[in-house]
């Protein structure tokens, strides 16, 4: 449970061979190239980067294809039953099979069948919206019942086909009739505060029309149409009918379609692997014959790198492999821990990545985080509830890894919340106490020891995480910095719980014992936490500045009491559901209210509480924890392997 040993290897083989080389250390999913276009060291010169981007842009060119198809088609595939889908997980294919099924896949036809059929749909929705445009303003005029050629088709006639703010329609109608002699005004129809007239005048009065259609803001209509408003607005709709069942019939054809989902599936795929392999390829060197790689594996499977290449190359090669130097920056990080730690896993990288020459944290941190998990949600009934679930879901459920260690983890995480539940007698909330069903402790009235425990917990967890610390130090053959930097605070706190015993009855010789070991703790910090500087008063004002660090330890401990307020809290929101279904006096309405607002509140509480405990145990971890000995920042190892969004890839 570890840090897993790396080593890093230069492989120089026949260039003719790379292609086959490169599937089978992806299809081997344990190795991390090195870009060594970035490294071209003396002994490199003679090789040239590989110009791989003509491929690469190829493969990325047919995986858009695919991509599209199945976005395309998706919509209009039957919706596979969620559990269903998850207990069938996905289908499993070799690398060899996959690339088979791909190449004998006719997904570039399909792709174009569907990518005419959008095409197609893509223009009838146009076409739909533009005639919808045209509809739109042609109905003001829907009860005009001449043609818009007719207007003004006399020779001495001129017509205006138009708008007017409706505020100033009477005030135009009234000017109009009084000026223009030879002139008729017809208002259609308001909308929207707009009047819509047709003006007919003689021409010989046109200058005068148009002046004062000027002064009443006249804007005239752009409709280019000839025919009467209301036949061109229903000619209009049976092209928008015919277009729509058009349109169905093309959704039938891409439901229809839908059926070639799988074969698209495969297809993507391969193209994605495809892209990863080409993309790799070019951290590669080459010469006119031979290709140079180089990466990191892990040191544990050096024998089993070494027979996957001589499965492709035979004796054909060349290869330098060394063991990674404790310290190096460069080196990948990869984690491997039994079934149970390696579920937490995620916890550690999601704060951040251990480096080399660090120690996992994962291990130590497990058996505090389901505590800690357990005592901030403290239900029996909840803990069971999370087991069982989790259970099944392993158990019936084809998951992935991920989804797997997902479960796993939430699977555990039961274990220490039934177990705490049963020391509180919480079984979803009070329910049980009616009963006689009782704990070792009862949250209502034991907040004291509770709390007292908490904080115990929290004094343990610390001293662990500075063990650790001198752990780290010692194994770098620092043998007085762990004794300055982690002894010297084992005496300050170690001899202020001492001392603190004096409260609680502890003999005065123990606290007097503890009270020097304190003392002497607080000058070794003060004398040595500045050894770095120059003078003597740098050092020692770096020394008492390190000393004011108790304060922080202080607030460290003290943080540890959400294990108790998160505990309590969950309990007494679960045992206000339960008085809430007390509360109701009619048995039939009891049954059934009842049964609702137990099933939904405990629900909700199980949810509400869990995300808390989740939270809240992840930043003790990350600040009370982490802080005393983890640093992070490590590279995590990305070695090359098959993707699996549709299809989970196996190893030949």
């Amino acid at each position: 449970m570890a840090i897993v040993k790396m080593s890093k290897f230069t492989l120089f083989t026949f260039e003719s061979q790379k292609e086959e080389l490169l599937s089978k250390l992806q299809n081997f999913e344990k190795v991390q190239f090195i870009d060594l276009r970035e490294k071209r060291e003396d002994d490199l010169s003679f090789f040239n980067p590989l110009d791989e981007k003509k491929d690469l842009s190829e493969v990325q060119g047919d995986l858009a294809k695919v991509k599209f198809a199945l976005d395309s088609l998706h919509p209009y595939a039957e919706k596979e039953n969620a559990l269903k889908s998850l207990k069938e997980g996905k289908e499993e294919f070799t690398y060899n099979e996959l690339r088979e099924r791909a190449e004998k896949s006719n997904w570039k036809d399909i792709y174009l069948s569907i990518k005419s059929m959008d095409d197609s749909l893509n223009s009838i929705k146009n076409e739909v919206s533009k005639l919808k445009g045209q509809g739109e303003e042609l109905l003001p005029w829907e009860n005009l019942d001449v043609s818009f050629g007719d207007l003004g088709a006399a020779a001495n006639i001129i017509s205006f086909v138009g708008t007017i703010p409706k505020a100033f329609i009477d005030g135009f109608m009234e000017k109009f009739d009084s000026e223009i002699p030879c002139s008729y005004v017809e208002k259609v129809s308001e909308v929207k505060g707009e009047g819509y007239l047709i003006i007919i005048v003689h021409k010989d009065y046109e200058k005068e029309a148009n002046e004062i259609l000027k002064t009443f803001s006249f804007n005239k209509s752009s409709i280019s149409e000839k025919g009467v408003p209301r036949e061109i607005i229903n000619d209009i709709g049976e092209k928008i009918k015919n277009l729509y069942l058009k349109e169905d019939e093309l959704k039938n054809k891409l439901k229809e379609a839908s059926s070639n989902i799988e074969e698209l599936e495969v297809a993507y795929e391969y193209l994605s692997n495809e892209e990863l392999k080409v993309s790799a390829s070019e951290n590669f060197l080459e010469s006119p014959n031979v290709v140079a790689i180089s990466g990191w594996i892990p040191t544990e499977d050096r024998d089993e790198f070494i027979k996957s290449i001589e499965k492709v190359v035979g004796n054909n090669y060349y290869i330098e492999l060394e063991e990674a130097e404790y310290g190096d920056t460069e080196v990948p990080v990869a984690l491997k821990n039994n079934k149970v730690v390696s579920a937490f896993q995620s916890i550690t990288e999601m704060y951040s990545t251990p480096k080399y020459s660090e120690m996992d944290p994962t291990p130590i941190m497990t058996p505090f985080y389901l505590l800690f998990f357990g005592m901030m949600l403290a239900d029996a009934g909840y803990g069971i509830l999370m087991f069982i679930a989790s259970l099944i879901a392993l158990k019936k459920f084809n998951l992935d890894e991920k989804k797997a260690n997902f479960a796993r983890f939430f699977m555990y995480l039961g274990i220490p919340t039934t177990v705490v539940g049963i020391i509180y007698g919480s079984y979803f909330g009070d329910i049980l106490k009616p009963y006689g069903v009782k704990g070792l402790v009862d949250p209502a009235t034991d907040i004291m020891t509770i709390f007292a425990a908490s904080l115990a917990i929290g004094v343990f967890q610390i001293f662990v995480g500075l063990g650790a610390k001198a752990y780290m130090l010692i194994k770098q053959k620092q043998y007085l910095y762990a004794f300055f930097d982690v002894g010297s605070w084992y005496m300050t706190l170690g001899g202020a719980l001492l001392l603190a015993g004096s409260l609680v009855g502890f003999p005065s010789g123990i606290v007097s014992f503890g009270k020097w070991i304190m003392i002497a703790g607080m000058i070794i910090i003060v004398l040595t936490q500045g050894r770095d500087n120059k003078s003597i008063g740098a050092k020692l004002a770096a020394g008492l500045y390190a000393l004011y660090g108790l304060s922080g330890y202080v607030g460290d401990i003290i943080s540890y009491s959400r294990l108790m307020a998160l505990g309590l809290a969950g309990g007494f929101i679960g045992s206000a559901f339960n008085l809430m279904i007390g509360m109701i006096g009619n048995p039939i309405a009891k049954i059934i209210f009842g049964s609702l607002i137990f099933v939904g509140g405990h629900l909700f509480n199980v949810l509400l509480s869990s995300l808390g405990a989740y939270v809240h145990t992840c930043r003790l971890q990350y600040v009370e924890f982490f802080g005393k000995f983890y640093e992070g920042g490590g590279k995590p190892f990305s070695p090359l392997k098959s993707r699996n969004k549709f299809i989970t890839v196996k190893r030949d």
